[in-house]
């Protein structure tokens, strides 16, 4: 017994020393780091930010919480990069603010730590994820795009076609010439939908750029390359367009095409329309062929159009005549006016009311005082630039994805010159369906030299 006593104390009192050596060694450790004093740590950076720019950073914050703040030390790239900006405390509240340029585009992590003049640190501050913008960005963003620029009383009125507002866009330069020649320059926001110029000079072009901040903290803004030479196109359709009709066919106020008489008219067999001529517009007896035969009546019908009830149509259709099945046949029907043009760029636009699927129908303008047959018309190119040859023409098939839509058609004149435009269609029908287009309303716009 004694000896075993002896065995177990003997144990006992070996891991009491053992125990007490590693706790003062571990003590000991401690003493080596902390060997001047207890943990110092510097106060940090208040309220930083990292705010994005192009091939470059601001680094912004406040010095307030620690008056021993003598240098602080920026570190990106994993710490292989790394910059130290001097302190010099003289307020209760001093700034940061440090570019960082020459980065490349990309996505960059960054520390932030500041020292004291022993060099004590302190807790280090992470910001993740910033973006760094460079020409990838730039090649990315896109110049707000116009649909329409139109010039009356000396208002051009610019019709925007918008832009991704996510990526950036904020708004647009554009500088224009006042008839006076003041050289006027605005500052459009991106969420514009059309914007005025008032006092526009006649001829004159302007030009305009987008620019983008990549995000709300962004240093730097980025511009799209200048757009130059906009021109207004003048909406001369008074001068040039014999009843025009009716762009906005979804109002019941304003002007309607006009047929020659209210008082004539023909109502066909299983049809309650009444078919008239269509005043202002030259047409053939092709597609004169609601009535006793062809040259009758056919180009107006008043009836619901594009949710317009009683509306005054151009009309071209086929015929539905139980009795005369030869008029339910419209071969190269032809709608159009012919005018004596001056030099300019013509933009000339049709709404398009009606369009059956599987019909042959041309919006066209050509050289000349009529509009060519469609198998003439087509086996030539459509061009944009007349220069007087009789063979000169620009068309445009319709197709039933048109309806409810405003198309158009351009063409260029260097000099004076006739031209014809309008409608040539062959549509088929017989006594219970037949083929149609319905055109609600007409206009030329132009740009003369």
């Amino acid at each position: 017994m004694k000896s075993i006593f002896n065995s177990s104390t003997l144990w006992i009192c070996s891991l009491i020393c053992i125990t007490a050596m590693s706790a003062c060694t571990k003590m000991d450790d401690f003493k080596k780091y902390v060997a001047g004093g207890e943990i110092s740590y510097t106060g940090k950076v208040d309220s930083l930010k990292i705010r994005s720019g192009k091939n470059r950073v601001l680094v912004q914050g406040l010095f307030i919480s620690d008056p021993k703040v003598r240098s602080c030390k920026i570190l990106w790239n994993s710490r292989r990069d790394s910059v130290i900006v001097p302190v010099t405390r003289a307020n209760d509240v001093d700034t940061l603010k440090k570019y960082i340029t020459d980065l490349q585009e990309g996505s960059y992590n960054f520390e932030v730590i500041t020292y004291d003049q022993k060099g004590n640190p302190s807790i280090p501050i992470t910001m993740s994820g910033v973006k760094v913008y460079g020409d990838r960005y730039a090649a990315s963003i896109i110049n707000m795009p116009i649909s329409d620029v139109t010039l009356e009383n000396a208002v051009a009125t610019v019709n925007w076609g918008g832009v991704d507002k996510t990526s950036g866009a904020l708004y647009m330069d554009l500088t224009y010439t006042k008839e006076n020649n003041a050289v006027t320059k605005l500052k459009i926001p991106t969420s514009a939908v059309q914007t005025l110029l008032s006092s526009y000079k006649y001829r004159s072009t302007f030009s305009y750029r987008t620019v983008y901040l990549p995000d709300t903290l962004a240093i730097d803004t980025f511009y799209t390359e200048l757009r130059t030479g906009v021109s207004a196109r003048t909406d001369v359709t008074a001068s040039f367009i014999d009843n025009p009709g009716k762009m906005d066919p979804k109002s019941t106020t304003g002007q309607k095409f006009q047929p020659v008489s209210l008082t004539q008219g023909a109502v066909v067999s299983g049809n309650t329309a009444t078919w008239r001529k269509l005043a202002g517009w030259t047409s053939n007896d092709q597609a004169n062929n609601w009535g006793t035969g062809f040259g009758t009546y056919g180009t107006w019908v008043e009836r619901t159009a594009e949710t317009v009830a009683n509306f005054g149509t151009m009309s071209l259709e086929a015929g539905k005549n139980p009795t005369t099945p030869a008029l339910n046949t419209m071969t190269n029907g032809k709608i159009y006016q012919t005018k004596l043009l001056p030099a300019g760029e013509y933009s000339l636009e049709a709404r398009v009311g009606n369009a059956s699927p599987t019909s042959s129908m041309y919006f066209v303008a050509n050289v000349g005082n009529e509009i060519p047959n469609i198998a003439d018309l087509i086996s030539r190119p459509s061009i944009t630039n007349f220069t007087g040859a009789a063979t000169d023409a620009t068309y445009l098939p319709i197709t039933t994805s048109a309806q409810g839509y405003t198309i158009n058609i351009n063409f260029t004149i260097q000099h004076e010159t006739r031209v014809s435009f309008g409608f040539v269609a062959t549509l088929l029908g017989n006594a219970t369906t037949n083929q149609y287009l319905k055109i609600s309303g007409v206009r030329m716009k132009s740009l003369a030299f």
